[in-house]
């Protein structure tokens, strides 16, 4: 069944729709009130705090890169080889399992 707008006019018309709505026969009048709700898990609202702390930390910490530019022009500056192996090593894992590459055997 196909409905021409010239068909639809004649029903808006019929009922007198005009953009507002009128109650129809048998439908009760009285209105009802509802509000709209919102709720925000406890994990959402952790990672918006996250998200805070971590947009008020600078990217670059200016007092650790001037603390270790002034070791370097002392010739004060040591690198523990092992924390860095350590860190390289930890980094890789972490990752991997972010990318779903580790499998636990």
């Amino acid at each position: 069944m196909i409905i021409s707008s010239q068909q639809v006019q004649s029903i808006i018309k019929a009922y007198g729709l005009s953009g507002t709505r009128k109650t129809l026969p048998g439908e009760n009048s009285t209105a009802v009130s509802r509000k709209d709700s919102l709720e925000i898990s406890r994990e959402a609202k952790e990672l918006s705090t996250i998200r805070r702390i971590i947009d008020k930390t600078p990217e670059v910490r200016a007092e650790k890169v001037a603390a270790i530019k002034e070791a370097i022009a002392n010739g004060t500056y040591n690198v523990d080889s092992r924390e860095v192996a350590h860190m390289m090593i930890v980094r890789s894992l972490v990752d991997r399992i972010v990318a779903g590459e580790y499998d636990e055997e």
